[in-house]
């Protein structure tokens, strides 16, 4: 058991952060995605982008461990120390996230639809 201790003591304490939040957002990011698969894909889609914001836009708050904190946690504190412009920032910043990823969300089922039209065509006849 020592061995592994020594190992994490050489581990800078920010890499360990930063690597436990990416891992656990991908893991309840993979976990949310088992239940939006069952929603409609308009809805489902829209929920994973939600929840996507949600967990990785990064915050705008002051501190050791701010570049790690998701903007949840700076929206909250806004809110429960009532900082107008950090809840405004905060929403801002998640809102903005929500909106880039709904505009890629939707080029990208619009491409995979044209995709599927030219598919059709090309299987048909020519004559």
């Amino acid at each position: 058991m020592n061995g592994y201790v020594t190992v994490l003591d050489s581990i800078p304490e920010e890499t360990i952060a930063v690597l436990v939040y990416v891992i656990g957002s991908i893991i309840a990011l993979w976990c949310w995605y088992g239940v939006t698969k069952r929603l409609p894909k308009t809805l489902g889609g829209f929920l994973w982008i939600v929840a996507f914001a949600v967990l990785l836009t990064p915050t705008v708050s002051e501190g050791p461990n701010a570049s790690v904190a998701p903007a949840i946690f700076g929206l909250l504190f806004g809110i429960l120390t009532k900082e107008q412009p950090l809840v405004w920032m905060n929403a801002s910043l998640i809102l903005f996230v929500i909106g880039i990823a709904s505009l890629v969300g939707y080029c990208w089922s619009t491409y995979v639809i044209n995709k599927a039209k030219i598919a059709v065509n090309k299987k048909t006849s020519p004559l």
